[in-house]
């Protein structure tokens, strides 16, 4: 069940995913995109199957990565006509064709099992354990911990095992 979670071209490469610094994304109000007018930095997912990360904002800028993951969240930092600068969970940026993207709230669990739990407390019970890649969707946050959902199964994270909820 989890494999098929895995399928982006690169994640063979990637060991670890790095944080955003803390209050990057708090701080979002202060920077609005020069195109839509909404907060950067801000989290967003890979709508398509397949999509083209570019060097630059355009489709004569070369292919770095082909991402092979929908719903992969990855960060927008810049915005340029229909193209979105991002940062993906492992620390790569590029850009992607806005048409590829999604405001469908999704993170990438950080750590190898992790413990998904009852109640939004490490005192809850475990209702289940997380490798470390699998997409979940995002549901709400509060505090430090977000409610998410995995394969119709819900439970609460903490805010710090994801990249996408920061």
């Amino acid at each position: 069940m989890l494999l098929r979670l895995f399928t982006c071209l690169f994640l063979l490469l990637a060991t670890a995913a790095p944080t955003v610094p803390a209050g990057a994304v708090e701080d979002a109000a202060a920077t609005r995109g020069s195109v839509t007018g909404l907060p950067l930095p801000r989290f967003v997912s890979v709508k398509a199957g397949t999509a083209n990360l570019r060097a630059g904002p355009g489709q004569k800028y070369p292919v770095r990565w082909v991402y092979q993951r929908r719903h992969l969240p990855v960060l927008i930092i810049g915005e340029h006509d229909n193209w979105r600068e991002i940062r993906d969970p492992w620390g790569d940026e590029g850009w992607l064709h806005a048409g590829l993207l999604s405001g469908r709230r999704t993170a990438m669990v950080r750590e190898d099992l992790i413990a998904v739990r009852d109640q939004a407390a490490d005192a809850g019970a475990v209702v289940m354990y997380l490798e470390r890649r699998v997409i979940v969707t995002v549901e709400s946050c509060q505090d430090a911990w977000c409610r998410i959902n995995v394969d119709g199964r819900a439970g609460w994270l903490p805010v710090a095992g994801l990249f996408g909820a920061e």
